[in-house]
């Protein structure tokens, strides 16, 4: 089933080329959310809204997996959709558009 959420499903396509964490990570400071966890080889990391204490569940915004696919990109993209970021701002930190 194709996403309603998304307009650019040019850009949609290519998210199964984004293979490393560091992109998501760097994409989400660009964002001015907050990049917590990891440290260790093959950890996950967690991508959080500011708006909330780092403690708090409501600040998870994305968990992003140490081993990225196609699928596993396409939902952090969702998932920051979800959180109010819109979508050319996701692209442009992806660098992308």
């Amino acid at each position: 089933m194709a996403e309603e959420r998304i307009k650019r499903k040019n850009l949609w396509s290519r998210l199964g080329n984004i293979k490393k964490q560091q992109e998501w990570l760097k994409a989400a400071e660009r964002l001015n959310l907050i990049v917590a966890g990891g440290g260790g080889k093959g950890s996950h990391w967690a991508i959080r809204n500011s708006d909330y204490p780092i403690n708090d569940i409501r600040s998870l915004v994305a968990t992003i997996p140490a081993n990225l696919y196609k699928q596993a990109n396409q939902n952090v993209f969702k998932q920051l959709l979800a959180d109010g970021i819109p979508e050319d701002k996701i692209w442009q930190a992806l660098g992308l558009l």
